[in-house]
């Protein structure tokens, strides 16, 4: 039995199907109108103005603190260029530090005075003493023998002595001698070189007249033209 093969049969081409869609096209919807927005008037602008004036004012405080031990104070006054004040503190030595300033313009002036005598004991705590809350366990003492136990020093032998042995000096030949530089002739000295006398100078070339200007060719008129018959 005998078969015959031919070409290959090519694919038949089928259309890309078309499905419905489920959802409209976004052209299908309206467009939304909103309102405009509103335009709203500028707002002013405020500068904040200082008035050129001599600066005034006056202040006071105090701190009294019996739990941490802080006892200060101060006031001043100014008026223009002119400062007075006063401030003092208790220093940790139990003594007051008073201190008047003032300056008037050419100068700050401090005035320190101390008061009271230094006391270096430990300050009182402004807190009372905490309790025991528990009472304190009662261990029976431990019992310990009597007599010291006894050591013996251990005997140890004595260090090695050691003898180091030094080779001796190598010893190197003498430096070689060498012979001495050898001296040259002096350069020789050659003749100066000749001086030639300057190049000769030549007359200037000479000028000629310009060439002569011709007036232009004439134009004649064309012959005029007789037909032969």
């Amino acid at each position: 039995m005998a078969c015959t093969f031919g070409s290959p049969i090519a694919p038949t081409p089928y259309a890309t199907p078309s499905y419905p869609s489920a959802y409209p096209s976004p052209a299908a919807y309206p467009s939304q109108a909103y309102p405009a927005a509103p335009k709203y008037a500028a707002q002013p602008k405020y500068e904040e103005s200082y008035p050129d004036a001599p600066a005034k004012y006056n202040f006071a405080y105090e701190v009294s603190d019996a739990h941490t031990g802080d006892y200060k104070s101060q006031s001043e006054d100014r008026d223009g260029d002119y400062v007075k004040g006063q401030y003092s503190l208790v220093e940790p030595d139990g003594t007051k530090r008073i201190v008047d300033y003032s300056d008037d313009g050419y100068g700050f002036v401090a005035v320190v005075q101390k008061e009271g005598t230094p006391s270096y004991s430990q300050p009182k705590s402004a807190y009372p003493a905490p309790s025991a809350a528990y009472p304190s366990a009662a261990y029976p003492s431990p019992a310990y023998p009597s007599a010291a136990p006894s050591y013996s020093a251990p005997a140890y032998k004595p260090a090695p002595s050691y003898k180091p042995a030094y080779k001796p000096a190598p010893s190197y030949a003498p430096a070689p001698s060498y012979a001495p530089a050898p001296s040259y002739a002096p350069a020789p000295s050659y003749a100066p070189a000749p001086s030639y006398a300057p190049a000769p100078s030549y007359a200037p070339a000479p000028s000629y007249a310009p060439a002569p200007s011709y007036s232009p060719a004439p134009s004649y008129a064309p012959a005029p033209y007789k037909p032969a018959y």
